[in-house]
């Protein structure tokens, strides 16, 4: 995952964008801590 694009067409950067979004959010889940509350 770098800062350039690997397709050509439109709907395949579509796809990638989507796909490297995806890899990203799915980090960003992993390293929040769990929070929870008391009573």
């Amino acid at each position: 995952m770098g800062d350039k694009l690997s397709a050509r067409k439109f709907d395949s950067q579509v796809n990638e964008i989507h796909a490297r979004v995806a890899v990203l959010n799915r980090f960003t889940e992993l390293g929040r801590p769990l929070t929870q509350v008391t009573p």
